[in-house]
């Protein structure tokens, strides 16, 4: 029987720069989408985010973020389209 110390046990190991880097990435995103263009940065977010949880770094705020801008952006056009048509 093995014992891992309460740092190997929290997950915590060696990061990739590249890892940090998407998740800072998909968070700036996540945020910026929230005001500008969330139906463009929102799905980037996303994408910058499973890249980073494939390298090791956990991106649940960017993930988040990313999909709340892309379901506002969605919202959005729906509006602005029946905004239009009527």
């Amino acid at each position: 029987m093995t014992y891992q110390t309460h740092h190997e046990a929290q997950g915590a190991g060696v990061v990739s720069p590249e890892a940090s880097k998407a998740k800072t990435i998909s968070l700036v995103l996540g945020i910026i989408g929230l005001f500008l263009l969330g139906i463009v940065l929102g799905p980037i977010a996303i994408m910058q985010a499973n890249k980073a949880e494939r390298l090791g770094e956990r991106a649940t705020a960017g993930k988040v973020l990313g999909w709340i801008c892309t379901i506002f952006g969605i919202i959005g056009v729906i509006f602005t389209v029946i905004r239009l048509v009527s």
